[in-house]
């Protein structure tokens, strides 16, 4: 009777061990990267070209242009944000739009 028991047919186990993927599923969910500096400028960019509302809105709309690329934007902080936007319009890679700059 145990030599019945020993013996567990190949499909039987495949089946079993495909409903226990489904029954318990894995916990672990793949995290989301981090935005890199080039990744911010692009979304400040793409941002800048498309903004229509007052600055201090600006910063949330860059932050949901890179939650909607797929990135953990937990981390990214206004300050970096506008940073990254007086590095870009200072290096003449766009204007300043916003009219938030003061140029000598």
């Amino acid at each position: 009777m145990s030599d019945r028991l020993d013996y567990i047919p190949e499909d039987v186990l495949e089946e079993v061990l495909e409903a226990e993927k489904t029954i318990y599923p894995r916990q672990r969910r793949r995290m989301k990267p981090y935005p890199s500096s080039r990744d911010v400028a692009e979304a400040v960019v793409e941002a800048a070209r498309s903004f229509v509302g007052h600055p201090e809105e600006f910063p949330d709309y860059v932050l949901e242009i890179l939650a909607e690329k797929g990135f953990d934007v937990r981390h990214v902080t206004v300050k970096r944000i506008w940073r990254t936007y007086e590095n870009l319009v200072r290096k003449g890679v766009i204007g300043d739009r916003l009219g938030v700059l003061y140029t000598d």
